[in-house]
């Protein structure tokens, strides 16, 4: 069987499968890439030859991960893929940026670990060329930042002590803290990736063009933004909440909302701690204040929102989807600091915009969760799969429910066909509401493949050691995403600023966008949660594992490739799981 590929383009980045019968004395692949780079995106060191008459040029991807019996190297130490390769079927490249046009190409390694050679002729063909970006069908740009998920590429860039652990960790997290708060410095702009990149973009542009912009937002701070938002005068309106505080009359953006009211149209909307006020929605209005384009998502509008924390914000320049938006955003500047009934039994209301049926757009709070209902319908008729991302759901009630209940063995839903693949960033468990799936709060027993985060306590010898979060930071993951089915015949997209759960419903501001049949989106949003789940999905694994058999490097043989002659009945199953994982990215029903 010859090497078949499948490459998914991303935003910033491509998710590479393949798939191959046995191949004897196989140490691993090679990633190859031909690619036709844009302006700002660095070329490869492992580069090969000129470019082509097209502007194309290869490139081999490289790896971070050696050879277990190979030689000690120095921590971050990185290497081509033909001399470390891919011992597995599936990877994410962010090598490459928006704006390149990509191919891949895979071609096994053959031989001992210290004298590969390739196999050409078993190589596979080369992928057909693929843009990497964020817009997609019907003017919808999806964005995503790296935040400290991305944790080797930020341990490189962030100070090493490796005598003293703590000092270490202490270093990297005050080093971190200096970064982050400082506008224009590469590693803020590389942790901001695209979600800081093009709100930054837009905001300048809208303000060129002398636009006013209207804002809904649950918490500002970072020092980039709120000067931006001042430079707009009275063309800036904003409902600013006062955040997540404990007491009524606090105010978390006390010093944004005091440097804002010098200059914009600022109307606050304290609602916390009773409810919170937590949209993260921008509204740009073109001539004669209609609305042009909306911005929305799980990003708040922080330093950490930006730059530590996994988030993503969808860009909609559509008049319909952004006069949604304005309306919402003036019905809660009129309501102040309230919640009365018409706003409530309004937002029960789906609004789905004239002309695109592709979009239903819902705002909470309502009195019955009809958002979670339409959602859940959309989750329980899955027929290939399901990817996810979410913060703080809560114990019961949620869409994460909907979820288990179709991943759980012992549920009367149970679905053993499909891909169920998510990172939940809280253990919704307590003592008052328990969560019988939960083991320890470490993971979901319903499927081994719904994690949560888990850090990695022992250096990898190939590796810089990580920070494993910020300083009285608690949520990496933040991002709230569902998708359905992306490689199917009806995929799905839900994401904005709800938590996917009760309380994000029936009490707080939110807003929950729900986007049917739009195939690049969902291909998108599924490379960045299959991203960021590959963080986690080893980690914790490694957490669970005895120390003296916790995987250490590449293997010098051929057994870990699926099929491989002799496999345990253990290993069996596992390769059996990997060949649905396979044939989910390979849109196989």
């Amino acid at each position: 069987m010859a090497i078949a590929l499948k490459v998914h383009a991303g935003a910033d980045d491509a998710f590479i499968a393949w798939t191959t019968d046995f191949i004897p004395d196989c140490r691993g692949f090679a990633l190859k890439r031909r690619i036709k780079r844009s302006g700002s995106s660095a070329q490869s060191p492992y580069t090969v030859g000129t470019a082509d008459e097209n502007g194309f040029v290869e490139e081999i991807v490289a790896s971070w991960v050696g050879f277990a019996v190979g030689p000690n190297v120095r921590a971050g130490t990185r290497m081509p893929t033909t001399t470390w390769p891919i011992q597995k079927y599936l990877w994410s490249d962010f090598a490459v940026n928006a704006g390149d046009t990509v191919c891949y190409r895979v071609v096994p390694m053959i031989g001992a670990w210290n004298a590969l050679t390739e196999a050409g002729k078993q190589a596979s063909r080369w992928s057909p060329p693929q843009m990497i970006g964020a817009t997609t069908d019907g003017n919808i740009s999806g964005f995503f930042n790296r935040g400290i998920v991305a944790s080797q590429w930020l341990a490189r860039l962030l100070p090493n002590d490796p005598d003293d652990p703590k000092k270490d960790t202490t270093a990297k997290g005050r080093k971190l803290t200096t970064i982050i708060a400082t506008p224009g410095n590469r590693t803020r702009n590389f942790l901001g990736g695209g979600v800081r990149e093009r709100l930054v973009s837009l905001l300048h542009q809208a303000n060129d063009d002398k636009r006013h912009i209207y804002a809904a937002l649950f918490e500002l701070d970072d020092p980039e933004l709120i000067p931006l938002l001042s430079a707009f005068g009275k063309r800036a309106h904003l409902v600013l909440g006062n955040g997540s505080v404990k007491k009524k009359g606090e105010d978390e953006n006390k010093s944004a909302r005091t440097i804002l009211k010098k200059s914009c149209d600022v109307r606050n909307r304290f609602t916390a701690p009773r409810a919170l006020a937590h949209n993260k929605f921008l509204v740009v209005c073109g001539a004669g204040k209609k609305p042009v384009a909306a911005w929305t998502g799980s990003t708040n509008w922080t330093r950490t929102g930006l730059c530590t924390q996994a988030n993503n914000a969808l860009l909609i320049e559509n008049t319909a989807v952004a006069a949604a938006y304005l309306a919402q955003w003036k019905a809660l500047a009129d309501a102040g600091d309230a919640t009365p009934t018409d706003l409530r039994e309004a937002n029960a209301t789906p609004r789905k915009p004239i002309r695109n049926k592709a979009f239903t757009l819902w705002f909470t709070p309502m009195s019955e969760p009809n958002d979670l209902e339409q959602a859940g319908a959309l989750i329980a008729g899955a027929k290939q799969g399901i990817l996810f991302l979410m913060f703080n759901p809560g114990p019961r009630g949620s869409l994460l429910n909907d979820i288990i209940e179709l991943a759980s063995p012992s549920s009367p839903n149970y679905n053993s066909s499909l891909y169920i693949q998510g990172v939940l960033n809280q253990n919704p468990g307590t003592a008052k509401n328990p969560v019988t799936l939960f083991n320890r709060g470490d993971r979901i027993d319903a499927n081994a493949d719904v994690v949560l985060p888990a850090a990695i306590d022992v250096r990898l010898k190939f590796w810089v050691k990580e920070l494993k979060q910020m300083p009285r930071a608690h949520a990496l993951v933040h991002s709230k995403v569902v998708v359905v089915d992306p490689f199917g015949d009806h995929p799905v997209v839900m994401t904005g600023s709800h938590n996917m759960g009760p309380k994000a419903s029936g009490v707080n501001d939110e807003n929950l966008v729900v986007i049917e049949n739009n195939a690049t989106l969902a291909a998108a949003y599924a490379t960045n949660i299959m991203a960021i789940y590959n963080q986690y999905r080893w980690r914790a694994s490694q957490r669970k594992t005895a120390q003296e058999t916790k995987w250490s490097g590449l293997a010098d043989d051929d057994h870990w490739q699926i099929g491989a002659p002799g496999a345990s009945p253990k290993v069996a199953v596992y390769d059996q799981r990997r060949r649905r994982e396979l044939d989910f990215w390979f849109g196989k029903g």
